[in-house]
């Protein structure tokens, strides 16, 4: 009997730049074994060649799930690059048994002709990700005019030209609380895209940079947060994505929020 959205059992993980480990064998024993956690984020910036078959095995050995942060710039890549490169991910993403990819919008001088660029990629993109069951994630971003940057994603519009050009399974969002508390948004990217939600980073910040601070160390009103994505009947992942500074204390007082949070009251 399938369970019931609201009952179904959390996923929490962990980014692989948010912990130290000298091996991947050691990323998935501490995730799995010392933090409690269901899945690990890793980042092309870690891993390299073979890694991505390693990370496959270890992934079907131990049941700890995995994805794939990939930090390029669809938006200014142009369609052609775009598409190969996100070809050439969802190949990374399969050998290493990744369910969900991670990318940036990008930046571009040109908001509106940047999104465009992205919905036109997206589209192209989502029948692929879409058979192989891999879910091809956009994460918002800093506010566009944040230092100049020019980065799409920041605010709930950039997703709504998104998702009425693009109908897939396989294209979600994934709500970043550190980039959306910059943005003062985070209550209106899960009001307005809950029903799209797909993948979480969970982080704090003072509200201007992107400090990645810990459970309940900045100013993101974390209750509301994580009660609001629960309330929407959002499982998961839920991965933590700020650092672990020796102490794994600082993980498991938020997972404990969270399981705290979905347990409905007796």
């Amino acid at each position: 009997m399938t369970q019931p959205a609201h009952s179904a059992p959390l996923v929490l993980g962990i980014s692989c730049l948010h912990f130290d480990w000298a091996s991947l064998g050691q990323a998935f024993a501490r995730a799995q074994n010392e933090f409690g956690l269901h899945q690990i984020e890793f980042s092309t910036t870690r891993l390299k060649g073979d890694d991505f078959d390693r990370c496959g095995q270890l992934a079907s050995d131990t049941g700890v799930g995995t994805a794939l942060h990939a930090w390029k710039n669809p938006a200014d890549l142009g369609f052609a690059a775009a598409v190969d490169e996100g070809r050439r991910l969802l190949d990374l993403c399969q050998r290493m048994h990744a369910t969900h990819l991670i990318l940036h919008f990008g930046s571009h001088a040109e908001r509106d002709e940047g999104i465009q660029r992205v919905v036109d990629v997206c589209r192209e993109l989502a029948p692929l990700y879409e058979a192989a069951g891999v879910t091809y994630c956009l994460e918002n971003h800093y506010p566009f005019t944040y230092h100049g940057l020019n980065e799409l994603g920041g605010e709930p519009v950039d997703f709504h030209l998104l998702f009425e050009q693009v109908h897939s399974p396989a294209v979600r969002f994934c709500l970043d609380s550190g980039h959306s508390n910059m943005a003062g948004a985070t209550s209106e990217f899960i009001d307005e895209l809950a029903h799209k939600l797909a993948y979480a980073h969970l982080t704090d910040n003072h509200g201007e940079h992107d400090d990645h601070l810990g459970f309940a160390e900045g100013t993101l009103n974390w209750n509301e947060t994580l009660a609001a994505m629960l309330a929407s009947g959002f499982r998961g992942p839920y991965v933590i994505e700020y650092p672990e500074q020796g102490d794994p204390s600082r993980f498991k007082r938020l997972t404990a929020r969270l399981h705290e949070l979905a347990t409905p009251a007796t």
